[in-house]
């Protein structure tokens, strides 16, 4: 007989899993990229530097995407609770702030001279 998907059992596998990944995603794509991010911005060619640095963590980014591809598709199958967008801030935040910091300034918006007040001042 084929174990439940609401089995504990699995329940525990998928958050294991899921644990892993967010760690992974933290840690790797947060810390690093938050990282070099500062890294860019204490140079003159900071946008230049930020998209090197982003072509350097897809590098590491896809390969474990791609293990984890089958599962991810079965959890969206099912509409796995570990996928609702308010579990992916909590489990991902340091991913999400240091990665956005990282395209922030590979696309410009942030500079090594950028204030909060000249953010405010441009988005108006």
């Amino acid at each position: 007989m084929m174990p439940s998907k609401d089995d504990p059992a699995i329940q525990n596998v998928i958050k294991t899993k899921m644990v892993s990944w967010y760690m992974f995603l933290n840690e790797i794509f947060g810390v690093l990229g938050f990282g070099l991010g500062l890294g860019a911005l204490g140079t003159q060619s900071s946008q230049f530097y930020a998209i090197i640095s982003l072509a350097f963590l897809a590098t590491m980014y896809i390969p474990e995407a791609r293990k984890r591809r089958h599962l991810i598709k079965l959890l969206r199958e099912e509409n796995h609770p570990s996928l609702y967008l308010i579990s992916i801030f909590r489990g991902g935040a340091t991913y999400i702030f240091g990665l956005s910091f990282l395209v922030l300034i590979a696309i410009g918006v942030l500079e090594s001279h950028t204030t909060i007040s000249t953010l405010i001042k441009n988005a108006t």
